[in-house]
This record gives structure tokens, sequence and C-alpha cells, in this order.
């Protein structure tokens, strides 16, 4: 993959600093940080991004989601929301900015570089003219709240453990969530997951 160009949206500067040093290793990146809605305006209409990394708590008169999608009208690019929250009322209003991936806090660098590649590989799909597949739409509201969860950070990247620790439940009771949405799915692998939450335009990256 070809150096990205990533503006970072994140009003808390600590976190800002460590991200952009983070991605920056290795020429992995270029990050262009903006503490502040005003300055992501200014930045995204002076340069072009490859993808932008958003908090959506932004602690100001507008969140991250709705930046972002007032900010992709100029062009769309892929997002990365970065959240403490996983509820379905701010997974549905992501939606509005296909394509799309988020990130569960906390996180460590393995998977804040897997949700970025998976949200440019879902990005790729896009501009091929894969559909949106809406039988498997209908599918992941056949899933419970827990169930669509797990599928969204397991999706991501997160191993069962760190799933259990994120939600606060036991590891057995992750991999039986996680056999149960392979069941009511007919998926067998954890590709087959991935593959059904970009079909979906709601991959998860947690």
């Amino acid at each position: 993959m070809e150096r990205l160009s990533i503006l970072l949206i994140e009003d808390v500067m600590i976190i800002a600093k460590e991200i952009k040093a983070t991605l920056e290793k290795g020429d992995y990146a270029s990050v262009t940080i903006a503490l502040a809605p005003d300055e992501a305006r200014k930045f995204f209409v002076s340069q072009t991004f490859d993808l932008i990394i958003s908090d959506i708590n932004l602690n100001a008169d507008i969140d991250g989601i709705d930046l972002v999608q007032e900010l992709c009208t100029s062009y769309k690019v892929p997002i990365v929301y970065l959240t403490a929250y996983t509820d379905e009322s701010t997974v549905r209003k992501a939606e509005g900015s296909l394509p799309f991936a988020y990130l569960l806090k906390p996180y460590n660098v393995n998977q804040l570089k897997l949700t970025i590649n998976l949200a440019m590989l879902n990005a790729e799909k896009e501009s091929q003219n894969v559909r949106y597949n809406e039988k498997n739409v209908e599918l992941l509201e056949s899933l419970t709240r827990r169930e669509r969860e797990i599928l969204f950070s397991l999706a991501s990247g997160k191993m069962s453990k760190e799933v259990a620790d994120i939600l606060n439940i036991a590891t057995a009771t992750v991999e039986k969530h996680k056999q149960n949405i392979k069941e009511k799915l007919s998926l067998t692998t954890l590709g087959e997951l991935i593959n059904f939450a970009v079909s979906t335009k709601t991959i998860s990256m947690d």
C-alpha cells in the first residue's frame, strides 16, 4: 500500500499526537491533525486526503459524524470513526457517510492499522461498484443487538478475548454469540464475516 494521506480530527491534542506518531512510523501515512471542526474544514478544502479518522465526540457544536458528512459533500473518502460507543443509533447515523468503519476505544496499533486497511478495502470495493447487498442487510436485522456488536468487533480484527473485555462479558459468551451469528448468517469463517460486514456497508473495525 502506498503512503496514505490522512486527516485526523481529534480534539484532544495528546491523543492526536499519539495517533500521528503511530501512523507515521515506517512511512505508513502522513497525518494532518485538526483539533476543531473549523480546522478540519480548512484542511479538507486545501488538501487531498485518502482517508479521514474522526473521533465522534469532538466537544463542539457538531459531532464527528455530522462534520464528516459535511466535508464529504466535496469529495468522498473512506472514514474511520473513533468511539467508545457501539449503540445502534450511533452506528445507524454513521452509515450516512459510506464507506465507513469504526474503531472501539481502547485499541492498539495493529487494530488501528487493520481498521484503516479494511476501510480502504471497503472504499475500493465501492469504487468498483460492488453492490450493496439488500438481502444481507435483512439478515443483519435478524441478529440481536449484542450479536451485531460482536459481529462488528470481530470483523474489525478484534480477538474474542478483546471483545469480551470491551463488552464486559465472558470470552465463552463471545464464542457462543459468534457461533450463533455464523449459524444465522450461514457463515463458517472470519473472512466470511468480514465480507458480510462489507456487503452491508457497516463494516466495523473496531
